[in-house]
Formats: structure tokens, sequence, C-alpha cells
């Protein structure tokens, strides 16, 4: 297709199977990207300015390309991934009318915002008339949510919604890291928002960033060749209770966690898992966030509850937590499991594992 013709970047958020709160741990995570998008609509112009519509936030933007943009707000992605790729030599020299739109609900642990930065730096790349590999696409759409505004998080949401599909990422020490993917789909998935207001996304990251690798470099000095990835569970647990107790349970979490992320992909790498034992793990992980990490709330434990009485085989709550969104695992039981979230009180989404980001012609 033409460059100089409208376009739209489409860019999927994601759900975390096995590892949430894993990436920026320095430990594995295997998501999957879900047919809920940002999308991002482009129309170039002939003049510097560029315009944004904000559709579903009902807001609208517009600056100039010729300088460093200033920035309205922290997390003001759009305008951070100009600044970012411009930089490094992807300014554009023509503006564009942006109108940004989606259906991934808004800060529910879905990756919204790594959506959002994903298709910024898509749109801006095709406007250029540059590439970049995937592998780039994901490290600038990093930079622009994380780095540029200097808080903590990981890059497995850009991973996910970058590469599509179910993925598998070692974020761990010394490991190259690269998105695998896994030979395995699921039917049956279904997501719950809570419709809760999420307290502090970025705070709440931090302080368990903060926490575990305090505990980690504790371990660093008791445990030789101590590394969070590979240490053995047992032999962590033989140093735990000498860590400050603020520490013990999240870093205990973290590897329990680690461990059946582990667990999670020598079976998906044999392409099938049994439902009931996929239910079984999803279970467990939930009960490493909502004990482990106290991350989940009064009403998406009622919302897990209801699921598993009409069937569901598995839930666990998403993203930071303090609200937000829940998935359930419910082959045969979706029609079922999305009438008694709606009955709980939140909106349930059927979802289908998304292909990952992409530019398609209008």
């Amino acid at each position: 297709m033409s460059i100089d013709s409208s376009f739209r970047a489409i860019a999927p958020g994601r759900v975390f199977l096995f590892g949430e709160h894993s990436d920026y741990l320095g430990l594995e995570v295997i998501s999957a990207a879900l047919n809920l998008v940002i999308s991002i609509t482009v129309k170039p112009r002939n003049d510097n300015i560029i315009t944004v519509d904000y559709i579903d936030l009902r807001e609208k933007d517009s600056f100039s390309i010729s300088e460093e943009i200033s920035y309205r707000h922290n997390r003001d992605y759009l305008r951070s991934a100009f600044n970012v790729l411009r930089r490094k030599g992807y300014g554009i020299t023509k503006g564009a009318d942006f109108i940004v739109s989606g259906t991934i609900p808004l800060a529910a642990g879905l990756s919204s915002s790594s959506a959002l930065s994903v298709a910024s730096i898509m749109s801006i790349l095709h406007l250029s008339k540059k590439t970049m590999t995937k592998e780039e696409i994901v490290q600038n759409a990093f930079e622009t949510e994380v780095v540029e505004f200097g808080e903590s998080g990981g890059s497995m949401d850009h991973y996910a919604s970058t590469f599509g599909g179910i993925i598998h990422v070692n974020f761990g020490p010394g490991q190259l890291t690269k998105a695998k993917s896994l030979p395995i789909t699921f039917d049956g998935l279904i997501i719950g928002d809570s419709l809760e207001k999420k307290p502090d996304t970025v705070g709440d990251i931090r302080m368990i960033n903060s926490t575990v690798r305090e505990g980690y470099d504790i371990l660093a000095k008791k445990i030789k060749h101590f590394n969070q990835s590979k240490t053995p569970l047992n032999q962590i647990l033989n140093y735990i209770d000498e860590l400050p107790q603020h520490c013990r349970l999240m870093v205990e979490t973290s590897i329990r966690n680690r461990d059946l992320a582990q667990k999670a992909l020598s079976i998906f790498k044999e392409g099938s898992i049994k439902p009931d034992l996929m239910g079984e793990m999803l279970d467990q992980h939930h009960l490493f966030l909502r004990d482990g990490l106290k991350r989940s709330t009064d009403k998406i434990e009622r919302m897990i509850t209801a699921v598993k009485d009409v069937g569901a085989l598995g839930a666990k709550m998403n993203g930071s937590g303090g609200g937000g969104t829940m998935l359930a695992y419910a082959p045969g039981k979706e029609k079922e499991v999305m009438r008694a979230i709606e009955d709980a009180g939140g909106k349930a989404y059927n979802i289908s594992i998304d292909k990952g980001a992409r530019i398609d012609k209008l």
C-alpha cells in the first residue's frame, strides 16, 4: 500500500497465563495476546502538525513534530513515542491526524497502555517509511512507556502485543531475552472486568519490585552463585527466615511463581494440556498472587467463586491487582461463566488469541 494513504495500526492487549509479576523480577513469563485491541487510524497531512482524537477518553491533542515534544502529563505515551523515535533518527517530515480507540478495558490489567505504546511506535514507523524488527519495536515501545517516564515495569507486555499468539520469554540473568512462540492454543477463555478503579498500578509494581529485589540481594550474599531463575526453591527456603520479614513471603512467592511457569512451559511445549490440569494450575497461580503478593480484591474473589460455581475449571486475577480483571478458563461453559460474571457485578468478554500487532490498509 502507499505510505501516503490512510492506515490503521492495531496492537492487542494481553493476559499473563503464568508468570504474572515475573518479568521485571528477572523470571519467566507465558502470555497470550487477546483480541481486545488498541487501534490508531492515521491520515497523513501536508503540514507538520499531529492531531490526536482519543475517542474513548473524549480528549483531543495537537502538537508540532518540528522539535522535542513536551508532555502534558506523565504517561503521555503517543507524544513519548514521537520523542523516543525522533532521537533515534525515525522522525517524520509531515504531520498526520491520529484517531485512537480501543476495545481493551482501560487500567484493568490487560496492558492497554502497552498496546497503545506499540501501536504508536508502529504508526510513526509507517509514516517515516522505515521498518524495525519485532524485537526493536518491543524495545522502543518499552522505552516509550517505562523508561521515558522513569517508571517500574518490564517489557513482557510489549513482547506479547507485538508478537501475538502464546509466547514464552525468559528474563533471567544471563538470558538472551527473546520471545518463543508456543505450539498451543486455548478455547474457553473469558475475561471478567470487576469495574473497580485500580489505585496506583505503577506504585504497586515498584513496591513489589523493590521488596523482592531486596530479598534477592540478601540471598546472593548467602547462597553461592544465587540466580533467581535457577536456584532451587528448597535451597532458598533454607535461608528465607534470614530475610527481613517484609521480604519473606514475596520472595518465596516469586520463586514458586517461577516454578509454576516452568512447569507450564514444559507441558505447553508438547502442544496440549489436559483441561483439568490447566484449570488447577491457573488456580494455583491465583493463590500465589492473592496470598503471596496480596493483589486480589473482595470483588474479584466473588467473581472467581461465581465462575467456579458454574463450571469454570480455573481462574486467576490479572495485572498489578487492586482491581481490574480476572481470567476464567471454562471450555464449553462460556455462556454460563459470562452470565455469572455479569451477575456478580462485572463485565464479561469472550476472548480469543490474537495474531499480534500489525498495520492494516484502509
